[in-house]
C-alpha cells in the first residue's frame, strides 16, 4: 500500500510539473501588441499560482481512491449477487426435478433444493438490508424510489409463493413418517402441476428483480414526494396476503379437490 501511494504521489508530481511546463511557454511569449517584462513576469506568477492551487486536489486523490475501494461494500454486494444467483439456481433445479410420481430420492433432492433456497433468501435479505442502510445510496434515496419498492414487491411475491412449496414438502415428509410400513406415497399429478405453476411464478418474479435493480440504481421515476409508508404497502401486502393464502392452500390441499 505504501509503494502504491508513493507511485501515485510521483504520478501527481509529474502531472504537476507537466501543467507547469504547459503553462511556462505562455509566460515568455511576446504579446501581440507588445507588453512589458513586468506583465510577462505577472503572467508567470499567475500560472504558478494556478498550478499551486491545483496541487492539493492532486494530493487528495488517494483518499478518494481508498473510499472507492470499500472492501466491506464489495463483500456485501458480492453476497447479494451470490444469494440471487443461488436462489435462481435452486428454483430452476426444483422446476426440472418436480413431476408426478417422483421417487423418494427425487423428493429428497427437492427438500434439499428448498432448504438451500431458504438460506439464499436469508442471504439476500441480510445483504440487501446492509446495502440499503450502509453501503448503497442510503435510505434517504431508496425510500423515495418507486422501483425500489417494486423490487421488494417482486421479492415478496417470490418469497410468499415459496411458502406453498415449503409447506407442501413438510406436509408430505410428515405424512410419510407416519406410514408404519414405510411404503412411499408418490406425488399426484394434480399436486405436481400446482407446484410447477407456483415455481414458474417464482422464477418469473425473481427473474425481473435484476431489471428493477438496474433501473432503481439510476434513479428512474425517483420522487421526493413519495413517503416510504406508501411504498412499503405493496410488498407487505404481497408477503402477508399471498403468504397466508399459499400456506393455507398447502395445509388444506387434497387431491380430490375440484
Amino acid at each position: 500500500m505504501a509503494a502504491y501511494n508513493r507511485s501515485r504521489c510521483r504520478q501527481k508530481l509529474l502531472l504537476l510539473l507537466l501543467l507547469c511546463a504547459i503553462s511556462a511557454p505562455w509566460t515568455f511569449l511576446s504579446p501581440a501588441h507588445g507588453s512589458s517584462k513586468a506583465s510577462s513576469f505577472q503572467a508567470s506568477r499567475a500560472h504558478a499560482a494556478t498550478a499551486l492551487m491545483m496541487a492539493p486536489m492532486l494530493v487528495s486523490t488517494p483518499a478518494s481512491a481508498a473510499a472507492e475501494g470499500d472492501i466491506g461494500g464489495a463483500v456485501v454486494a458480492y453476497g447479494h449477487y451470490l444469494g440471487l444467483i443461488l436462489a435462481t439456481a435452486c428454483l430452476i433445479a426444483e422446476r426440472l426435478t418436480i413431476r408426478a410420481g417422483m421417487n423418494k430420492e427425487e423428493e429428497d433432492r427437492m427438500r434439499v433444493f428448498d432448504a438451500v433456497y431458504g438460506l439464499a433468501a436469508l442471504l439476500i435479505l441480510i445483504t440487501g438490508y446492509l446495502r440499503v442502510t450502509e453501503y448503497g445510496k442510503g435510505w434517504e434515496f431508496y425510500q423515495h424510489e418507486p422501483i425500489f419498492w417494486l423490487k421488494l414487491t417482486l421479492a415478496a411475491v417470490s418469497g410468499a409463493a415459496s411458502f406453498f412449496v415449503t409447506a407442501t414438502i413438510i406436509k408430505r415428509s410428515a405424512a410419510q413418517a407416519e406410514v408404519k410400513d414405510q411404503v412411499f406415497i408418490p406425488m399426484s399429478e394434480k399436486l405436481a402441476n400446482r407446484m410447477t405453476s407456483v415455481i414458474n411464478a417464482q422464477i418469473l418474479a425473481i427473474g425481473a428483480i435484476p431489471l428493477t435493480a438496474t433501473l432503481m440504481s439510476r434513479g428512474v421515476l425517483y420522487a421526493d414526494w413519495l413517503p416510504w409508508q406508501a411504498g412499503a404497502v405493496p410488498p407487505v401486502l404481497a408477503l402477508v396476503g399471498l403468504g397466508f393464502r399459499y400456506v393455507k392452500e398447502a395445509v388444506e390441499w387434497t387431491d380430490d379437490d375440484k
